[in-house]
């Protein structure tokens, strides 16, 4: 829509003023229908899920520390440099400002997330200015989304790709449209951020260099971008390999460590063939599966298109725009069954936010049929998921009514001591497979945490443990506090004695 606000007659700036407004509001809209379907306040649901609690407590550690204090991570292997563990920045870059501005509650990430999204939204009205119809449609694509439906009461990071997608997808069609290098900095500025809290998203710089190619500025102008791109991916990977504790539970962990290029390349192989027989023949949930067919439909539609479609060019073969859309999806499609697990909701998550790019990305160019489909699609998916017992976030007991605190743990966490003075960051980690919220809360903010299944290999170096049961035989410790739901031992040899 290229006519302005004001040279519009009031009944028609009102019409298209309220459109964006849904827009925006979609996502807070979406929490309140969930909190009256459900009978919660689904504005306050708690972490629950690990990788929640690791996300929250990396925020509530920062908030009061900073930098500071023990060492994160799992199976007691920590960063190359710093104290943060296998989430590295993702949580202080995407929640820091949203903690600092606001304070930290148990639904911060949650809220964030929210605002993010509208943050996303008004970027998309102010540089395309959407009709009612675009906006509306735009609003439904995200409520209507089954894996929205499935993370937005939960503190996962997630619903944060919907909001990149609804800042990236008016971006890139403005670089399309003008060529101007201002926005496709601005688009490597996003991708920048995007991909220090999931590698993946660095794919997203490719797209950039095409649309800022399109416009011919010049064989040099181009090269610089290319250049830019490539140097704000490398440098994303390198913040991601030094401050990020490694995670030995991927693939990705134990493929660096192989110093043969021949059992690479093998272990690369085999990894990616198991993951394809897996992704197209292991049975999923209901709602994997629907996702997945929603994905390959909307990809094969896309190369169908691309030579097919009535919007090509005169005397071009193919439509470059629906072509690109099946690269994106497939290249993305690609890199996660290589590099990463199907299966788990993995790729679920993986994958989800590049369809739903691609969808508004070709609603905004007004290319509503794939998206109708698709909305059509996820709107049957919910109503068979309504039909089905809860799954997802929506089964958690704890989360929308909290869990009763523990006084046996609170008694057991008051044994372990933060040492403000400690030289050694290991004085103040603990070793621990206790996670519940009221832990992460109640652990002193200055103590790193250490996760994963104990064994005796992964024990012996954090200078406490806290525990439910001892699983494995350790050495060097001594038991300090046992409360008969939780133990605590502490390290008999101080680091600061030594």
């Amino acid at each position: 829509m290229k006519e302005s606000l004001r040279a519009m007659a009031p009944s028609r700036r009102a019409l298209v003023v309220s459109g964006w407004a849904v827009l925006v509001f979609s996502p807070f809209a979406l929490l309140l229908l969930i909190g009256l379907l459900t009978g919660c306040n689904a504005f306050a649901a708690r972490p629950v899920w690990p990788d929640e609690l690791s996300y929250w407590r990396g925020l509530f550690a920062w908030n009061q520390m900073g930098f500071e204090g023990g060492l994160n991570g799992l199976y007691e292997q920590a960063a190359r440099y710093g104290i943060l563990g296998t989430d590295g920045l993702s949580p202080i870059v995407l929640y820091g400002w949203f903690v600092k501005l606001f304070g930290l509650s148990e639904a911060s990430i949650l809220l964030g997330n929210a605002v993010w999204v509208s943050l996303g939204a008004l970027v998309c009205c102010a540089l395309l200015r959407p009709s009612p119809g675009a906006s509306l449609s735009l609003a439904a694509l995200f409520a209507l989304f089954p894996p929205v439906i499935l993370y937005v009461t939960t503190s996962m990071t997630e619903v944060f790709g919907y909001a990149l997608a609804l800042m990236y997808a008016p971006l890139l069609i403005r670089t399309v449209q003008t060529g101007k290098g201002r926005y496709a900095a601005l688009l490597l500025a996003l991708v920048t951020l995007a991909a220090l809290h999931r590698a993946l998203y660095a794919l997203l710089a490719l797209p950039v260099l095409a649309a800022y190619a399109h416009g011919r500025p010049g064989r040099l102008r181009v090269a610089l971008c290319a250049l830019a791109a490539l140097g704000l991916s490398a440098g994303c990977m390198a913040a991601c390999f030094f401050l990020e504790a490694p995670n030995p539970q991927g693939f990705v962990h134990h493929l660096l460590q192989q110093k043969d290029f021949s059992m690479f390349l093998s272990m690369l192989f085999s990894h990616a063939k198991a993951n394809v027989l897996e992704y197209f023949t292991r049975p999923a949930t209901f709602m994997e599966a629907a996702l997945r067919l929603t994905y390959l439909c909307v990809a094969a539609a896309c190369l169908v298109g691309a030579f097919t479609a009535r919007r090509r060019k005169k005397g071009a073969r193919v439509d470059a725009e629906l072509l690109g859309c099946f690269g994106l999806l497939t290249a993305a499609w690609g890199l996660t069954l290589t590099f990463y697990e199907v299966g788990d909701w993995v790729d679920y998550r993986m994958l989800s936010p590049f369809l739903w790019l691609t969808l508004a990305y070709l609603l905004l160019r007004r290319r509503v049929v794939l998206p109708r489909a698709a909305l059509a699609a996820g709107a049957i998916t919910l109503a068979v998921m309504l039909s089905q017992p809860a799954t997802g976030a929506f089964a958690d007991p704890n989360r929308f009514t909290p869990a009763p605190e523990d006084p046996a743990l609170s008694q057991a966490i008051s044994a372990v001591v933060y040492d403000a003075q400690a030289e050694n960051p290991l004085t103040n980690t603990v070793r621990t497979d206790v996670s519940t919220l009221q832990a992460m809360r109640e652990l002193d903010p200055g103590l790193g945490l250490q996760f994963g299944w104990f064994t005796t290999d992964t024990t012996g170096q954090s200078a406490w443990i806290l525990t439910d049961r001892l699983k494995c035989a350790v050495n060097g410790y001594e038991r300090v506090a046992d409360t008969g739901g939780y133990k605590v031992y502490r390290l008999i040899e101080s680091y600061e004695e030594e």
